[in-house]
């Protein structure tokens, strides 16, 4: 059993909203800019570096007000 005409279809126009340079994965944005693809290692030490620089706790609202 095949894939079938949709299927390859469908595959090529969410394709067409990536580019692969290399082993480096983009994702195309709306304005054309190239948005480099994160793994799950990526991500979470972003997300750690972020908290850090944010830190979440100033824009929490403070329970003694409610």
């Amino acid at each position: 059993m095949g894939v079938s005409t949709i299927d390859k279809k469908t595959l090529r126009r969410l394709a067409r909203d990536f580019y692969l340079d290399g082993e480096t994965l983009f994702k195309k944005s709306s304005d054309g800019t190239l948005l480099r693809c994160l793994d799950d290692e990526e991500a979470k030490s972003g997300e750690e570096i972020y908290e850090k620089i944010f830190d979440m706790s100033i824009w929490s609202p403070r329970k003694d007000y409610i």
